[in-house]
């Protein structure tokens, strides 16, 4: 499964707790964070350190019978090595723990009571910690449910999902989250959501003998 990209999209202020490959399979894409850029060229991939911010901006390409959609897959490792823990960003572990029991049950009450409870810490110490890292309750719920939906949508074709599996009270409140913080517009979020949330396709039967499996990509940027 990949995701097909027919404009000059960038997707901005990504964040996952796990690490993040990006991975083009046509076209081209640049992967940024910081004052760091990573172009990525056909067939290679890049994986992006636990909770860095990074942005992804895939280019179509430019063929003699004109402009030809980029394709270019994004998954999320089980697992993260000793190499990805160096690199990843280890200033906020507090806000990362969050993150990943956030993303883990997107559609769960997140409320500042029940995690301080589970950390058996304040209400007032938790919000003290997590302003110390640079981040809030509010914010963080809002960035890792995006970033679940946006995962579920990189899933294969079974992948289905309503606003309310992620947390949200409705579709338009999905749509306005994800063009707040990752930069979709609504026409572009709307098309990808309205596909999440349809009926899955049948599973193609088996190739026979002798013939390959063709991919098959969900066009929805």
């Amino acid at each position: 499964m990949a995701i097909v990209t027919h404009h000059h999209l960038p997707l901005r202020e990504l964040r996952f707790a796990a690490p993040a490959r990006v991975r083009v399979w046509k076209g081209a894409a640049t992967l940024k964070s910081g004052g760091v850029a990573v172009e990525l060229q056909e067939g290679e991939s890049f994986t992006v350190p636990p909770f860095v911010r990074f942005a992804c901006l895939a280019h179509p390409r430019v063929t003699a019978r004109g402009m030809r959609p980029a394709v270019w897959s994004l998954s999320l490792e089980a697992q993260s090595s000793a190499d990805m823990e160096r690199a990843a960003d280890t200033s906020k572990p507090h806000a990362r723990r969050l993150a990943a029991a956030i993303f883990a049950q997107p559609a769960a009450q997140w409320c500042a009571e029940r995690i301080a409870r589970e950390w058996q810490i304040s209400t007032a110490r938790l919000r003290a910690l997590l302003f110390a890292e640079g981040e809030s309750l509010r914010s963080l719920v809002r960035e890792q449910r995006v970033a679940w939906v946006l995962a579920q949508l990189a899933r294969m074709e079974d992948a289905r999902a309503r606003p309310s599996d992620a947390g949200f009270a409705s579709q338009a409140a999905l749509q306005r989250a994800c063009q707040d913080l990752i930069g979709l517009p609504p026409g572009i979020a709307e098309r990808a959501l309205s596909l999440l949330s349809s009926q899955p396709r049948a599973a193609l039967p088996p190739p026979q003998e002798g013939q390959s499996r063709q991919r098959r990509y969900r066009p929805y940027f």
